[in-house]
């Protein structure tokens, strides 16, 4: 019963489709650590990761470094190991903040896309140093993992504007700049990130708006290609006919050439 809960729990994690890779890091390790003593458990759930969260180089190396601590580690030593990791990673974002404030201070209206741990608590820095800030949010199919950062958003009472993707002009229109995430940056500066990224940076460009991508440095591959994965038809649309093809891509490439900066 005990390691039915605990499989359940690491499924939930690892079949997440709405929380960002940083999100679904945060959750890992704090899985991790709710189950440290259970080294078994641990292995297992470590290989399971790297099958079904290959795409995230964030999460694969974090999974690398967990499996040569339990190589070597205690009980106490890996407790501490995950601990520490944790507060490591809400570091690397108040820092980020510091780094690019001058930046990111600037602009008062922000379109963005999908749900990034990351810009969801820089927002929310932002908006502690400018209670004017609005955020546009697209919606982002197939999973909407837009409407939940709205959610988060206005619960710290940041003004949000939800619009459906096919309205990201309307919104790149009524901003001042766009910000994403990233899930990927490849070796020759591409980047890696949910669908409807890369329209979303033509607007910008069409619309003469900068366009940046905030992420943290784990977010840097040894490779420039991406090859993407398919997902469930279903969920897009569940009418069958020999004659419709349906694709279901989560993420997609966003050239270089059209991001005024990455900010890292």
């Amino acid at each position: 019963m005990i390691t039915k809960k605990r499989t359940e729990e690491l499924n939930k994690i690892l079949g997440d489709n709405r929380s960002g890779s940083l999100e679904i890091l945060l959750k890992l390790k704090k899985h991790f650590l709710k189950y440290s003593s259970d080294k078994e458990h641990l292995l297992n759930s470590v290989r399971n990761a790297e099958v079904k969260l290959k795409q995230f180089p964030a999460i694969r190396s974090f999974l690398k470094e967990l499996k040569n601590e339990l190589k070597k580690s205690n009980h106490i030593q890996l407790t501490k190991f995950l601990e520490l990791s944790i507060s490591e990673q809400e570091y690397l974002i108040l820092n980020l903040f510091e780094r690019h404030k001058s930046t990111l201070l600037k602009y008062q209206k922000i379109t963005t896309i999908s749900f990034s741990r990351t810009l969801n608590e820089i927002f929310k820095l932002c908006y502690k140093e400018n209670p004017k800030l609005e955020i546009f949010v697209l919606e982002s199919r197939p999973m909407y993992e837009g409407r939940n950062f709205v959610k988060e958003l206005i619960k710290h009472r940041i003004k949000c504007h939800l619009t459906v993707d096919a309205m990201m002009n309307f919104a790149v229109q009524n901003s001042d700049c766009v910000i994403i995430g990233a899930d990927q940056i490849l070796m020759n500066g591409n980047v890696v990130n949910k669908i409807g990224s890369y329209p979303l940076a033509l607007c910008a460009k069409a619309a003469k708006k900068p366009f940046y991508v905030l992420a943290t440095k784990d977010k840097f591959i040894n490779s420039n290609k991406f090859i993407p994965d398919n997902y469930p038809s279903q969920e897009i649309c569940d009418f069958k006919n020999p004659y419709l093809r349906i694709t279901n891509q989560y993420f997609e490439v966003i050239p270089k050439e059209l991001i005024t900066k990455t900010l890292i």
